[in-house]
């Protein structure tokens, strides 16, 4: 684990640093010492140690591995429903991302949207309605699946392939440069 910052040369304690462990949410008590020993017989042997990551909680190596293993869990458990809700939230205009990642604005003038719609609409393989699903309705790629009885990956797939042409409508329509 990288969020250990020391070891003892008797391997009697290892100290943990709590903003690396934890993404930078623990600024009060920044440190773990993680050991069996108690808290003075731990001052009165290394002492001077100890000192140099004061503030600190002490742990036992049950406890901090139960605090990092369900840490792990947490954000594993976050990038799963990340999977499940792959949808951009959208209001009274059309946001998606272009090429290279940056936010585009589509303008809310009818007429653009008019003439966006019947573009997307002759994208290969499908692609049109399962952008505007997906970008407009705010369905995610596992419900237009399932809607359209094929798989997720197929959905994500065709969504992805049809973009550079979907930069090129915008381009066109004098959306994005």
């Amino acid at each position: 684990m990288d969020s250990i910052i020391y070891v003892s040369p008797d391997n009697k304690f290892k100290v943990i640093d709590l903003n690396k462990e934890y993404n930078g949410n623990n600024k009060e008590t920044p440190y773990a010492i993680v050991t069996d020993l108690l808290e003075v017989c731990l001052h009165r042997a290394y002492g001077s140690v100890v000192k140099q990551y004061s503030p600190f909680v002490l742990l036992t190596d049950e406890m901090f591995e139960a605090m990092h293993d369900s840490y792990k869990n947490d954000h594993r458990e976050h990038m799963r429903e990340s999977l499940f809700h792959d949808t951009l939230s959208l209001d009274a205009a059309v946001f998606l991302v272009d090429e290279y990642s940056n936010p585009v604005r589509i303008s809310e003038s009818l007429y653009t949207m008019d003439c966006l719609f019947k573009r997307m609409s002759k994208l290969a393989n499908g692609a049109g309605p399962r952008i505007y699903k997906k970008y407009v309705i705010g369905f995610t790629s596992r419900e237009i699946a399932t809607q359209e009885g094929t798989t997720f990956d197929e959905v994500r797939k065709c969504i992805y392939r049809a973009l550079p042409e979907l930069h090129k409508i915008f381009v066109d329509l004098g959306v994005v440069a």
